[in-house]
């Protein structure tokens, strides 16, 4: 897999060999909402310069912080669409239940389809899977 974006909250890796690009959380949470928009600003530009129509997206969640307030919930919002857009498929990896239920919550809300998933395995056949 090569790197394509580091910062301090996320990770970026494509594998050309199943067109899967991998979008890992670590765990530091964000100490403002404009770290935040400067995050995915970075992350958003790395995937547009790599072209999303030819891959899959794989957003591993599992190490993220939980957060659910509101002003958290309004800067994801402005962020999720250009974030995720454009990939033929989205799978997103979870550790728990609550963090199932809020992501498919963003998926409702984004009117996006996702795999929501604790299965890793589960989640690369997804999105490896022909349509």
């Amino acid at each position: 897999m090569k790197q394509i974006f580091r910062n301090e909250y996320f990770t970026a890796l494509v594998d050309e060999e199943t067109g899967i690009v991998r979008n890992i959380r670590g765990d530091k949470p964000f100490t403002s909402m404009r770290d935040l928009e400067v995050c995915f600003e970075g992350l958003i530009k790395a995937l547009d310069d790599l072209g999303r129509a030819r891959y899959t997206l794989l957003i591993d969640i599992r190490a993220a912080p939980g957060r659910n307030d509101p002003e958290f919930e309004e800067a994801l919002q402005r962020v999720r669409l250009r974030w995720i857009g454009g990939f033929r498929k989205v799978g997103v990896l979870v550790q728990s239940a609550v963090g199932l239920l809020q992501v498919k919550r963003y998926a409702k809300q984004d009117g996006l389809n996702r795999l929501v998933t604790d299965d890793e395995a589960e989640l690369v056949r997804y999105l490896t899977q022909m349509e």
